[in-house]
């Protein structure tokens, strides 16, 4: 295989820039496969969208994301740049994984504090014991082997252990667990370190479309949060790879592109479901709508599911953010608890975001990579905005045309 290896200046084009391998930031340096039969990048990328998804690195080729099926021996690749462990090391790590050192359980699994013999402090995810968990395991191994980004949360290592029917991988750990442990906390943030996660978390789930990956389940849980509040978009073990469903990909043209969608079962979490999940289809404009909902969380210090009375009727925070555009009270929605004030220009562009990102047609959601550059300052979305108003406008002036109301609750 021919590698190339090249540096960025992302202020322009350098004379060799190729869309089809794009190389990285002036910070990095990247290494991608020049060979068509391995990683391919799905959309062309303008020299903005190039440095909005920094720092790229592939460490092998994107080759085949299988999933590991029941049927098959007992086999996770060992080649690649992820350690693996013994079950015994992470036993000793985490105390025989004393409940003192959990720090996160859900439906898949339990997190552990860890701390390994040279000293360094890890983040080991246990995963339940069930047949289906050898799927999920398999995915995230293949993926941590293929790519690594400063806003994608970075494993070290895995243990699969037969014996004891482990499944298992160990990542760095983040200081600041989780921006759910934040919201949930309820712990102040300023307008700086909200931006910078928004930032971070949409560069991470930019660079994952744009090498063929959707994430299925984008929410304040999936985005862990280093020392420095830099964002890290988990997997949570659900991403659908692009390349692998080609034949059942649904479009009028390249089926690997991004306006493709995918028919499977419906998986995500409520809240954060855009409508068209509910019928099994999948899309980058789905992670879109994720995180548009997480945005308004992030911006509002409001959980999704949380309610208020808005003109007798009790609203969820997407639904709420949606009836104070229409009244054009955005400001309401601002997170009162917000130190050091904020910049209102920018907090108001960063709700339209929300609001664009959070749209029931899919096609009139914005890509990720738009989202980093609206985000960044880089560029404007106000023509999708006045378009987002104008609907809105009329779909005031005529309830009927409103399908959403009728799933408003009295207060």
């Amino acid at each position: 295989m021919v590698f190339k290896f090249s540096t960025f200046d992302p202020t322009e084009d350098p004379p060799d820039f190729d869309l089809h391998s794009p190389p990285a930031s002036r910070s990095s340096t990247i290494c991608l496969p020049l060979n068509p039969a391995g990683c391919s990048f799905i959309k062309a990328l303008t020299p903005c969208q190039v440095a909005a998804g920094a720092s790229l690195c592939l460490a092998n080729s994107g080759s085949t994301f299988g999933c590991w099926r029941p049927s098959e021996s007992v086999h996770c690749p060992v080649e690649g740049r992820l350690k693996r462990f013994t079950f015994d090391e992470l036993k000793v790590a985490t105390n025989n994984f004393s409940e003192t050192k959990k720090v996160g359980e859900g439906v898949y699994g339990c997190v552990y504090e860890g701390l390994l013999r040279d000293g360094s402090r890890v983040a080991i995810e246990r995963l339940s014991r069930r047949t289906s968990q050898a799927c999920k395991f398999h995915a995230k191994v293949k993926l941590q082997n293929t790519i690594c980004h400063r806003n994608l949360v970075r494993a070290q290592g895995f243990c699969l252990s037969s014996e004891h029917g482990e499944y298992m991988l160990v990542y760095n750990f983040m200081m600041n667990r989780s921006l759910e442990s934040l919201l949930r906390g309820q712990l102040p943030l300023d307008w700086h370190t909200r931006k910078k996660i928004a930032i971070g978390a949409a560069r991470g789930l930019s660079l994952l479309h744009d090498l063929g990956i959707l994430h299925r389940d984008i929410k304040p849980d999936n985005i862990l949060l280093d020392e420095d509040f830099e964002a890290h978009v988990v997997d949570s073990g659900q991403a659908l790879f692009m390349d692998e469903y080609k034949g059942k990909a649904v479009s009028e043209g390249e089926p690997s592109g991004e306006d493709a969608y995918f028919n499977d079962w419906p998986m995500w979490t409520l809240h954060y479901m855009d409508p068209e999940r509910f019928t099994g289809r999948n899309s980058v404009k789905s992670d879109v709508y994720g995180f548009g909902v997480t945005l308004l969380e992030l911006l509002s210090g409001r959980r999704a599911w949380e309610t208020t009375c808005l003109d007798g009727n009790k609203l969820v925070l997407l639904q709420w953010a949606h009836a104070l555009s229409e009244k054009e009270q955005l400001e309401r929605l601002v997170d009162t608890n917000m130190p050091c004030g904020y910049d209102k220009s920018e907090v108001e562009k960063a709700v339209r975001l929300a609001l664009l990102c959070t749209q029931l047609d899919p096609e009139k959601r914005p890509y990720m990579a738009e989202a980093v550059l609206s985000l960044e300052g880089i560029i404007s979305l106000e023509k999708r905005w006045e378009e987002y108003r104008t609907e809105t406008v009329m779909r005031f002036e005529n309830p009927n045309l409103d399908s959403s109301s009728s799933d408003f609750t009295p207060c």
